[in-house]
């Protein structure tokens, strides 16, 4: 139990109240440090009622603290608690221990008898730890991954469908050879559909593509260990990068340069972060899926809103995605809300 409290120690972020004024961090994400205090404290100033309208508590969960993707819908999730007078609560999970932190992350908001929790990159697993924030009254929203605990809101994209529209575009840029698939971790449900959606595409479309697995458990590190690995087996055989999360996407670009092989291979990854936007940009990335990242932060707590305020909302709101290339990347800037996170 100490080693415990220690972690959720070591990853709470301090409480974020969001009527005070901003500041830039080093990501280009506001955040507010006039409101940090210690877990558990509140502001008087954010209890204030606007047009009548009680002023609701709500603790978000990120799963991760250096994550870009999670920083943009951290932002959305923020600015919209603040258009719509929500008090915010914000705690990160600890990495080398998400389901651990989410139930202490969990319980901490139950102390704080927080109206709603919103929370991204859960899993099944996860599910108990909901059903007791749920016995308390207090409603849930899940960004991304569904707990399938039921009687909650999921706000999520199709993985293997932008996963497969991926493959499709593609199947149609590439010469025969060997695709490198870098994968994520396999025991959850977006790497899964993100390699199933994208391998099962192509090899349906091109009988003369290779696929070789690289399993990197989201760490770019060993994604680029992979790649080297399949460069020195395949040399100038590789003619696709397909990645289930950025960093894999962008080591991958790292290792071919370096192997003088960037010339003749597309890159393709998955999340459409401000980063890989500016490779993009820059040549070094060839093509991305374009998650909205910051539109399902906005609709997830527009929705927290909703059924705070007793209306009635979609028990799943499934986001489109697009493949995005030199081609469009600039109007994908621009659609996604991501001008203010370039750097």
């Amino acid at each position: 139990m100490k080693t415990k409290i220690l972690a959720l120690l070591m990853v709470i972020a301090t409480l974020i109240s969001l009527t005070a004024c901003s500041k830039k961090s080093n990501n280009n994400i506001t955040d507010n440090p006039s409101a940090e205090s210690d877990v558990g404290s509140t502001d008087e100033a954010n209890n204030t009622v606007k047009d009548g309208q009680k002023a609701f508590k709500v603790g978000f969960v990120c799963p991760e603290a250096t994550n870009e993707g999670w920083q943009v819908t951290a932002a959305a999730i923020e600015d919209t608690a603040k258009e719509l007078n929500i008090e915010i609560s914000k705690l990160y999970l600890d990495p080398s221990d998400y389901e651990g932190t989410f139930a202490l992350a969990v319980d901490t908001f139950i102390q704080q008898k927080v109206d709603a929790i919103i929370y991204g990159g859960a899993d099944e697993s996860y599910a108990a730890t909901v059903h007791k924030a749920q016995e308390e009254g207090i409603k849930c929203v899940e960004i991304d991954n569904p707990t399938n605990a039921g009687n909650l809101w999921n706000i999520t994209v199709d993985s293997y469908a932008a996963a497969a529209v991926a493959g499709e575009w593609m199947a149609k840029e590439l010469d025969a050879g060997v695709v490198l698939m870098i994968n994520g971790d396999m025991a959850r449900t977006n790497a899964q559909q993100r390699h199933d959606g994208f391998v099962e595409t192509i090899t349906n479309l091109r009988s003369d593509i290779e696929i070789h697995e690289i399993y990197a458990n989201w760490d770019s590190t060993t994604a680029l260990a992979g790649v080297e690995d399949a460069i020195t087996q395949y040399g100038n055989r590789i003619v696709g990068v397909f990645s289930a999360w950025d960093g894999g996407a962008l080591a991958a670009a790292s290792a071919l340069e370096v192997a003088g092989l960037s010339d003749n291979v597309i890159v393709c990854g998955f999340d459409g972060t401000p980063t890989s936007m500016a490779n993009i940009r820059e040549g070094k990335l060839q093509a991305e899926v374009g998650q909205p990242l910051y539109e399902l932060g906005k609709v997830g707590m527009q929705t927290v809103n909703t059924v705070l305020t007793g209306g009635e909302a979609e028990e799943k709101t499934v986001l489109g995605c697009s493949i995005v290339t030199a081609e469009n990347v600039e109007e994908f800037i621009k659609s996604a809300g991501l001008e203010r996170f370039m750097n």
